[in-house]
């Protein structure tokens, strides 16, 4: 979901940002698009793309059609298509730690200070995914 960088501030993964470009550009499109024409467009990898548009349509969020008007629409509506619905569709882990992941039983549980604030950090990240969608973003 997210990486820490050199400056230690929270970032998203090339996937999720290359998900939420291809949304945004389905959801100001209107019609379809093919992921040559949204990687292209936005001056993204086609290979990552054409990736990323699987596991989306996988998720319900897109749907593809063959042929010369072929391409990929939204099935869901902008506002009903969430950031935490985009990171959940392209990335395997989105804890912010490994206590925060689910995890049976960590082995610094006894001695942890920060497990938590992480949770909690964790839970306001979480709403604020929740509350932001596709076309907050057009």
């Amino acid at each position: 979901m997210v990486f820490l960088n050199s400056r230690t501030m929270l970032r998203l993964s090339k996937r999720v940002e290359y998900g939420l470009i291809a949304l945004q550009h389905l959801a100001k499109r209107g019609t379809a698009a093919t992921a040559r024409e949204i990687a292209d467009e936005n001056n993204i990898s086609y290979d990552l793309l054409a990736k990323i548009m699987q596991d989306l349509k996988r998720d319900g969020m897109i749907f593809s059609q063959q042929g010369v008007r072929g391409g990929y629409t939204l099935i869901l509506a902008p506002d009903q298509i969430s950031l935490s619905r985009v990171v959940s569709a392209l990335e395997k882990e989105t804890s912010i730690t490994e206590c925060t992941s689910g995890v049976e039983h960590c082995e610094r549980e006894a001695v942890c200070t920060i497990k938590t604030p992480m949770h909690k950090l964790q839970s306001s990240m979480e709403q604020v995914f929740n509350s932001v969608t596709i076309a907050q973003l057009l």
